[in-house]
């Protein structure tokens, strides 16, 4: 999966999940329509869900489910091109190469070997599943509040019942994040190894080189 279909689907599919969540209560309020056809036809429909995914990424919502995992996966790599280099450094040398430095190198060194870019493609692949499982258990709670709200104390059963269902998906889906934190943390390991084996030489360089 290439960068700009990443970009494109963390647009896409927060924006559809938004749609797809309040359409049965449009439905239940009497509005009709059909999936595919008139104002809901596919070709249409991409439209609107890439204008409310916009929104949705501005707003950065994922970030309250996203931003400790990122960061405990950052850390993991920054730490381990640390363990591969292998000299003293002092806390200040540390806190200098962690600021992305390490990160950046990490990227350099994949962008340049054809193996690590087909592995980066693993990680690219994975990581929409990550943000995405992430999109859709916060959009799902976040309609299951609203139907409940309306649900309960105007005692329709459809609506309530819709919200009990869409707090069911929302569970699912944070489950399937967390799969897929552990998978990003298997594929990213995999890289530092090939990194480790193929790359220590030229690691060692380049840190050098900051350091200096």
């Amino acid at each position: 999966m290439e960068r700009k279909t990443l970009k494109f689907l963390r647009l896409l599919i927060p924006g559809l999940a938004l749609i797809l969540a309040f359409l049965p209560l449009l439905f239940q309020m009497g509005i009709k329509y059909k999936i595919g056809e008139e104002w809901l036809a596919y070709s249409l429909l991409t439209i609107p869900a890439l204008v409310l995914g916009a929104v949705y990424n501005m707003l950065n919502t994922r970030f309250f489910i996203t931003n400790y995992s990122h960061r405990k996966i950052d850390l993991n790599i920054t730490s381990s091109l640390l363990k591969i280099y292998n000299k003293e450094l002092t806390q200040e040398q540390i806190n200098f190469l962690k600021q992305k430095r390490l990160k950046h190198i990490f990227y350099k060194i994949i962008d340049n070997d054809a193996s690590l870019t087909a592995k980066s493609q693993l990680v690219y692949s994975n990581g929409i599943l990550w943000t995405s499982t992430a999109d859709v258990f916060l959009i799902s709670i976040f309609a299951s509040l609203i139907y409940l709200g309306i649900g309960v104390p105007t005692k329709n059963t459809s609506i309530w019942m819709t919200g009990i269902l869409l707090a069911g998906i929302g569970l699912l889906s944070f489950s399937l994040h967390i799969l897929t934190i552990f998978k990003h943390f298997n594929l990213s390991n995999d890289q530092l190894e090939y990194i480790e084996t193929h790359y220590i030489k030229t690691l060692k360089e380049k840190i050098d080189e900051i350091l200096q």
